[in-house]
């Protein structure tokens, strides 16, 4: 049970109080993508530590998890030797069904979204492929019109669509949008985004889902200009900010010059170049769970103490 209670109180301090720190990654001094993945991997942990907590509290047999932790099961639980008391099994349903009932609302809202996301997708590929002077297996559509839009599609196949008018700029501004676009598609931020809304819509209660949609969208426009800028520049990547428009584009599609325009202009004026490799991923990764963590060890360290002054160690 003490590992339940940690998880779970993990769990609910990060999804009320992430907002409030998670706002401090968000800065020129931490990657782009590193901010994204504490971002991301925050939403993650609060919805792994819950549903894992509240598995284990209606789980039979807990003990061999609690002792995981320590000898809590024991010492708290000993003065029960003829069972449970009925009132500790209500508490324990009482936790865990309003984390199931939540679990249960997100995959029925996560399979809708999915599903319409997707029939959007196909139907407006369908109509692009019919439109476009690529050929059809190209992975950038090229659309006539003098505008330069540029924007991308998700999915497993998924695809960037270009008009004539930016085929028209200068080379370099050209490469930095594609550069950008396809650093979405291998970032999978299409469903990072997706991500993001689903868990808004199905739990907008909780803050940090109800954050992390605008932040999550800025988050991957920032990776994919920090992606552009490693191989093209930053210059370049400043000028096609300017040139492309975002009109018109549809929505679920992720457009290169839509979302915080002047915030990523400025962020591209104070990058000092993006170092690779994996040590800051894992990093942010740590740091978004080691608050649960932290919550996992505090609640440990409450039933010691109760173990000690009760005189059970």
């Amino acid at each position: 049970m003490t590992l339940a209670i940690g998880l779970l109180a993990g769990a609910v301090f990060i999804a009320l109080s992430g907002p409030l720190y998670l706002r401090a990654v968000v800065s020129p001094r931490v990657r782009p993508g590193v901010a994204l993945t504490v971002w991301v991997a925050s939403a993650a942990v609060v919805v792994t530590g819950a549903v894992t907590g509240a598995v284990l509290l209606v789980l039979p047999h807990r003990g061999a998890a609690d002792h995981l932790i320590g000898m809590a099961w024991t010492c708290v639980n000993a003065v029960h030797a003829g069972g449970e008391p009925v009132w500790e099994h209500v508490l324990r349903l009482g936790a865990a069904l309003p984390v199931f009932a939540a679990t249960v609302r997100t995959l029925f809202v996560a399979y809708r979204l999915t599903r319409r996301d997707a029939g959007r997708r196909r139907h407006h590929l369908r109509l692009l492929r019919a439109l476009s002077t690529a050929e059809p297996d190209s992975a950038v559509l090229w659309l006539e019109q003098a505008t330069p839009v540029a924007y991308s599609l998700g999915g497993r196949r998924g695809a960037i669509v270009a008009t004539t008018g930016v085929s028209r700029l200068g080379a370099a501004e050209r490469d930095a949008i594609l550069a950008h676009e396809r650093a979405h598609l291998s970032g999978n931020h299409h469903r990072l985004v997706l991500m993001a809304d689903v868990l808004a819509r199905a739990l907008p209660f909780v803050p940090l889902f109800r954050a992390a949609p605008p932040m999550v969208r800025v988050l991957v426009e920032l990776a994919a200009d920090a992606a552009a800028a490693t191989r093209c520049g930053p210059g370049p990547v400043r000028s096609a900010l300017r040139a492309v428009s975002g009109a018109g584009v549809p929505a679920g599609s992720l457009a290169m010059s839509r979302e915080a325009v002047e915030l990523r202009l400025r962020w591209l004026g104070a990058a000092r170049g993006s170092r690779r490799g994996r040590t800051g991923y894992l990093a942010a990764v740590f740091a978004a769970a080691a608050p649960a963590m932290a919550a996992v060890g505090v609640v440990a360290g409450l039933v010691l103490l109760y173990c000690l002054s009760d005189g059970r160690l």
